[in-house]
């Protein structure tokens, strides 16, 4: 999924154990890469040798989060350029992700990772932006216990963001597995 930025509900297909097995993937480059797109071109091309790991997209209609302009508009503090960095961070049963230098569509693809459903952006803002957002998750403990601090993700992206986060049937692209194999030993 890192490899390709997709969440969990943009794969399909594969056998059982692409879920519950797992491998330590020690590489290095001949020289020092400090793009983000470079390295994940790099981790799909030792995916495809190493796991004979055959993919193809292709573009699915189901239930997503639509992210859209919320009735105020965006508040979103427009980025002076530079590298994308982004730091999640979760503890107290909270999540929040601080952004630098991010566009939108990026955005939806890495909230995915932390939602249900896949997050399709239609909020046709363009350019790069930079952000903090703070929210309690609704299966989190912390809502059962009565500590949450922070907001839903809904009224957080309101809120913090002037957006509006909605579920609806939308055209979602999927990285459908064609073939993969467990790898040998080294």
């Amino acid at each position: 999924m890192g490899a390709y930025g997709i969440g969990p509900h943009e794969l399909s297909g594969g056998p059982d154990w692409i879920n519950s097995e797992r491998f330590m993937i020690a590489a290095k480059a001949d020289q020092p890469i400090d793009d983000d797109g470079a390295l994940m071109v790099m981790l799909q091309n030792l995916l495809a040798e190493r796991f004979k790991l055959v993919i193809h997209r292709e573009t699915r209609t189901m239930q997503a989060f639509v992210l859209e302009v919320g009735k105020n508009g965006p508040k979103l503090e427009k980025a002076e350029g530079g590298p994308a960095e982004t730091h999640t961070s979760s503890g107290k049963g909270n999540v929040s992700i601080d952004a630098r230098n991010m566009d939108l569509p990026a955005f939806a693809q890495r909230l995915a990772r932390d939602m249900e459903l896949p997050v399709v952006n239609q909020t046709g803002l363009p350019g790069i932006y930079n952000f903090k957002l703070r929210w309690t998750p609704e299966n989190s403990k912390a809502l059962t216990d009565g500590t949450a601090e922070w907001p839903s993700i809904f009224t957080a992206i309101q809120e913090q963001l002037g957006l509006r986060l909605h579920a609806q049937k939308a055209p979602v692209e999927v990285l459908v597995i064609d073939h993969v194999e467990k790898p040998s030993e080294n």
